[in-house]
């Protein structure tokens, strides 16, 4: 499907399993439940054979039974707050106790145990959740810190749902990439049903760095995006192609869980697996088009029509041009783009469903389905040339000979 890189979630030894990690009671060694470190070791260098990076959740709390907790001489590293996650035990609610990182002896064992997985096992990456709660001079020195191993480390952070920061402060501390809630919240409600309106998540796209951004429907800090599109009596699949649309095309790194690439349901990520072979074919092509042109990538983004859920636009890098028409509506949309949009004389080829369209009076008129959607490549049309006009004439002419050649020679013979 075109996917480069794998964030598995966390994977260090845990009292209990928890999807967000907040029950680590060791960060040196991985949950025996996944396998060994060795057993790791052997799954980074698999994926990296195939030009996969491996990026790997790091939680910053830590289990009630970890043995900071009893130690009186290690009370400073910890903080007891609401609001961490809560884990149940003896039918008790037990506060996962999160990691002080204005204690310099806490911050150096963080960025030691975040070195050693880098020299130990090779992973190329991170992801922290709600690093706007943990002081930024802590995230300045951890990056600075372990980039130093990887120059090239991809850095992620997952804001708080509520979180009020400035984006590029995070970008000049050296985050790769941002995940924020409030933007996943947004394309969830878009697409879950049709005939929303697009024009807040394009409107997003050019007012903040949106290249930036981490963008996804589904994660472990939400329910599947599956269970909003049943619950609104809509179709999964169509719903999710209008919506892998916009992550794929739209600036930014779209992030697909696991499980979605089949429509998943169910709140427990194990839970309900229907393959849908249709979708998964749809995000191969997605991959492929992503992967394989740049504009997709780095392109400027313009917006050239929005209705009610009907959005065009292009992304253009250099000399490269792709135009996107997403339908998120139900019914079929006609509309035409004048040439003063794309220039004239231009041809647009479809990477999805291999259409192909030409300039007819000014415009280029397209026609999208209900909930479809079609990435287009602008060429320029030169029309048939001479050669390829005399080839087309000469080879029912040359067929025509042969047949006379044979058959005369067949009847001398006879």
């Amino acid at each position: 499907m075109g996917f480069t890189t794998i964030r598995l979630g966390v994977i260090f030894d845990q009292r209990a399993y928890s999807r967000s990690g907040a029950d680590t009671k060791d960060f040196y060694h991985p949950e025996e439940h996944y396998g060994t470190l060795n057993e790791f070791k052997q799954l980074v260098k698999e994926a990296h054979k195939r030009e996969i990076k491996v990026m790997i959740d790091f939680p910053l709390t830590i289990s009630p039974k970890h043995p900071w907790v009893k130690d009186p001489e290690k009370q400073n590293r910890f903080i007891i707050e609401d609001g961490n996650e809560s884990n149940q035990e003896n039918n008790q609610s037990v506060t996962s106790p999160k990691l002080n990182m204005n204690d310099p002896e806490t911050a150096q064992y963080v960025s030691k145990v975040a070195k050693w997985w880098l020299q130990e096992t090779k992973i190329d990456g991170y992801f922290f959740s709600q690093v706007d709660q943990i002081p930024e001079a802590f995230w300045s020195g951890l990056i600075k810190k372990i980039k130093s191993e990887n120059k090239d480390l991809y850095i992620v952070g997952e804001l708080s749902e509520k979180a009020s920061v400035n984006l590029r402060d995070y970008k000049n501390i050296g985050f790769t990439s941002l995940l924020v809630p409030s933007t996943t919240l947004k394309l969830r409600e878009s697409f879950k049903t049709p005939n929303h309106s697009l024009t807040k998540l394009v409107q997003d796209v050019g007012k903040i760095e949106s290249s930036y951004l981490i963008k996804s429907t589904d994660g472990p800090s939400f329910s599947r995006f599956t269970n909003d599109i049943v619950a609104a009596n809509q179709f999964p699949g169509d719903r999710w192609e209008p919506s892998l649309t916009y992550l794929f095309t739209t600036p930014g790194v779209p992030m697909i869980d696991y499980g979605s690439e089949i429509a998943i349901t169910g709140d427990d990520p194990m839970m309900d697996f229907r393959a849908d072979p249709d979708l998964i074919e749809f995000i191969e092509k997605l991959g492929r088009a992503r992967n394989h042109y740049l504009s997709l990538t780095r392109g400027d983004f313009t917006l050239l029509y929005e209705n009610e859920g009907m959005a065009v636009y292009t992304r253009s890098y250099k000399n490269e041009t792709a135009f996107i028409a997403l339908n998120n509506t139900s019914e079929k949309q006609e509309i035409l783009i004048p040439t003063d949009k794309l220039g004239s004389k231009k041809q647009l080829i479809g990477l999805v469903n291999n259409d192909l369209i030409k300039e007819q009076n000014g415009n280029y008129p397209l026609s999208i389905n209900g909930e479809e959607s079609e990435i287009y490549i602008v060429r320029d049309d030169h029309g048939l040339k001479m050669l390829n006009v005399i080839v087309i004439i000469a080879i029912p002419i040359v067929f025509l000979i042969l047949y006379f050649y044979i058959w005369k020679r067949g009847k001398n013979n006879g």
